[in-house]
């Protein structure tokens, strides 16, 4: 019995001492407080009532009351990838250096100003994380020069179709993306013609004809450029003016040389998720925020998971 009881007390000694070394030192930040001190606060934590205290800066300029309340819910019930334990909201409070939590309510603040409740929130944001484990693979060797430097490690894969307007004014936005983030990005450009667009067809062909000749992105350009404009005689024409032969482009169109090329490239498009001109895949991943602010997230995300083969855990 008296063995029992020295080894009960000593068992509790040594508990006693792993909580006091688990313990932070009082006085330092988390510390539990001094026996008989009062609490340092009393006030209630921020609720989704009042969104700016939920999201400490973030901007919330421009957003409904509807919209803050639903990017504010969104922050108190979704945990940051970061690694902590923490949500979104209390990681803004409590780890000033960590990346994802501004960056995740950044998210949630476009995707709610484009009119997402906070379930699309949730599901979006969910499903733009998943996509660094579910990459398509998408073939590029033969579409090539990319735009940009060959040698940089990360990949865009644009599916987009000559008169699709959307195309036409994503074009200038990405554009500059690559040329901003110069050895850091390159471009490729892979067809995607609508088969109710008028001279979709044509103009596709036209452009991997130019590819096979070596000035693809000079006839991309003119294509974009003159999109009303896209018959065969104008096709030609486009030819001719980028020092190529205009014959012989008309012998491809009739002959359909590029269909089964321009199908396949459909084809894998469709196969890895898309639903509409134009698409954009950056290593792989499914891009689904185009704006300025999306696509630099998705390149800071990108370096990040290369880098650490993971996240980086605050």
């Amino acid at each position: 019995m008296r063995a029992r009881l020295v080894t009960l007390l000593a068992a509790l000694a040594v508990s006693a001492a792993i909580a006091a070394c688990a313990a932070p030192a009082p006085g330092r930040p988390g510390a539990a407080p001094a026996p008989g001190t009062p609490a340092a606060s009393s006030s209630a934590p921020a609720t989704a009532d009042d969104p700016k205290a939920v999201l400490p800066g973030v901007d919330l300029e421009g957003l409904s009351p509807e919209q803050q309340r639903a990017v504010a819910e969104f922050a108190l019930d979704e945990f940051c990838y970061c690694g902590c334990p923490h949500t979104v909201s209390s990681c803004l409070h409590e780890h000033k250096s960590c990346a994802h939590a501004p960056r995740m309510a950044g998210q949630a603040v476009r995707l709610a100003r484009g009119g997402a409740t906070k379930a699309d929130i949730l599901r979006q944001v969910t499903a733009y994380y998943a996509a660094f484990d579910r990459r398509a693979q998408l073939t590029v060797a033969d579409f090539g020069p990319p735009l940009g430097d060959a040698a940089a490690p990360i990949t865009l894969v644009e599916f987009s179709d000559f008169t699709c307007p959307y195309c036409r004014a994503f074009r200038p936005q990405l554009e500059a993306f690559v040329e901003k983030h110069a050895g850091r990005v390159k471009l490729y450009y892979k067809p995607f013609p609508i088969e109710s667009h008028p001279n979709s067809g044509e103009a596709a062909q036209a452009g991997e004809w130019a590819r096979g000749k070596g000035f693809f992105w000079q006839m991309h350009d003119r294509l974009f450029e003159g999109q009303h404009a896209l018959g065969v005689d104008d096709l030609a024409a486009h030819a001719a003016a980028l020092g190529g032969d205009a014959d012989d482009l008309r012998a491809a169109l009739a002959d359909g040389r590029f269909r089964a090329r321009i199908e396949a490239s459909q084809a894998e498009a469709r196969n890895a998720g898309l639903k509409g001109t134009p698409t954009l895949f950056m290593n792989g991943r499914l891009l689904t925020d185009l704006s300025e602010d999306g696509l630099e997230q998705a390149l800071r995300d990108e370096e990040e998971w290369l880098q650490h083969r993971g996240w980086a855990h605050d």
